[in-house]
């Protein structure tokens, strides 16, 4: 039997306490239609820790006039997740992304409705500043669900809370956005 683990690295993953590290993410997120790509270029498996996760700056392209346009979210009501699911010795990435988008409004329905089925990339800005994306365009991410809700009472929240999720684990992105006029 081949030794699998010839070339993985070994790293040891230091922390340091002094330095800061926000938790959420940023009022704004960002999302394109996977056929809006025209170039993905994933991380190869080899090098080390941060390099197998990072898109380099110039892996990803969009088709001619196409970018990402963005969703303001609720200050709070937001979270990314990086999972594993399976079993124990076949476990496999999953990544999901919750966000609360305010205001039960037309276009936020028609948003649910239009892209309900629509395999998607997102870019998210963590409170740290790193833009993370959420599904490839090998792997895409779904809308799992999109609850929209006036609230009950008048301190309640309005708005959709929305569960997207990729059969991928998350990726870094080193390159810039621009979002669409």
């Amino acid at each position: 039997m081949a030794n699998c683990f010839e070339n993985v690295p070994h790293e040891a993953l230091d922390f340091c306490p002094n330095d800061e590290i926000s938790s959420g993410v940023s009022r704004r997120i960002f999302y394109t239609p996977t056929e809006f790509i025209d170039k993905m270029t994933l991380p190869a498996q080899t090098g080390d820790y941060a390099s197998r996760v990072t898109i380099a700056e110039g892996d990803l392209l969009f088709k001619e006039g196409k970018t990402v346009k963005g969703i303001d979210v609720l200050v709070d009501e937001n979270e990314l997740k990086d999972l594993f699911v399976g079993s124990k010795g076949n476990l496999k990435p999953k990544s999901e992304l919750e966000i609360y988008v305010p205001g039960l409004r037309a276009e936020v329905i028609g948003f649910k409705k239009t892209y309900r089925n629509v395999p998607m990339v997102f870019f998210i800005k963590d409170a740290n500043g790193v833009i993370w994306v959420l599904g490839t365009t090998i792997n895409p991410a779904y809308m799992e669900s999109g609850d929209g809700t006036t609230g009950k009472k008048y301190e309640d929240n309005s708005g959709t809370a929305f569960k997207i999720s990729a059969n991928c684990g998350l990726l870094k992105y080193a390159g810039p956005l621009t979002e669409a006029e």
